[in-house]
């Protein structure tokens, strides 16, 4: 995948999907041949750098598709090869690469443009445009809170559904399982046996014993 490109007339960047351009967004070539805008590269190296902590060394920039390691020159991510190829399907006015460089985790751009306020029709005005790209490692500081405090809120959306699904069997058991246990024990739904009503035969056969014990004939 040598090109990242939205559509035939708008080429754009693999990781901000932002169309290319002659400034910032210049389309850099890196060893593995993969393209990218100048600003993400730029931002890439930036956070290499804070990873090795001030350690030093050559620094390197990996591929974010092949992992493939391109080394960078002294001037950083703004000297390495430009992608020409990228450039032609620009509109003509941005088909001229710009002058842009890396001061301290700044990107600079020395614009001229014509000043319309005031002075003669045809003297330029230069201004300077610089974007930051700083790499802090205190800048993935918020990102791990956040990933902590997810962790906990999902911990206690485990102990909700834990509590729901306990409610919700005590219910199941108490309004549907109870009463069913009723009626097939007591054939009733008040899990309460109806008295036995003795019958009259049995009454007879009781009173009569009592009744010769106390006879006062006898």
């Amino acid at each position: 995948w040598h090109e990242q490109k939205g559509t035939d007339e708008e080429p754009e960047c693999s990781i901000c999907y932002n169309t290319y351009d002659n400034v910032f967004k210049t389309p850099k070539v890196l060893d593995c041949t993969h393209t990218f805008c100048l600003e993400c590269l730029s931002r890439l190296m930036a956070i290499s750098l804070a990873d090795q902590d001030g350690t030093g060394g050559t620094t390197q920039l990996y591929c974010p598709f092949c992992r493939h390691p391109t080394l960078l020159p002294k001037e950083g991510p703004p000297a390495l090869a430009t992608s020409h190829e990228v450039l032609c399907k620009l509109p003509i006015h941005q088909q001229q690469e710009e002058s842009v460089w890396l001061e301290g985790e700044k990107l600079c751009y020395k614009s001229s443009k014509q000043n319309r306020g005031s002075g003669p029709p045809d003297s330029p005005t230069a201004f300077c445009i610089c974007i930051d790209i700083g790499g802090s490692k205190t800048v993935a500081a918020p990102v791990q809170t956040r990933r902590r405090t997810s962790g906990v809120m999902g911990r206690l959306s485990d102990w909700k559904r834990m509590i729901l699904f306990f409610v919700l069997m005590v219910l199941l058991v108490v309004v549907v399982l109870w009463p069913l246990q009723c009626v097939f024990s007591t054939g009733n739904m008040r899990c309460m046996r109806e008295p036995i009503q003795p019958s009259p035969t049995a009454i007879s056969s009781t009173l009569i014993p009592l009744t010769r014990v106390f006879d006062p004939k006898g």
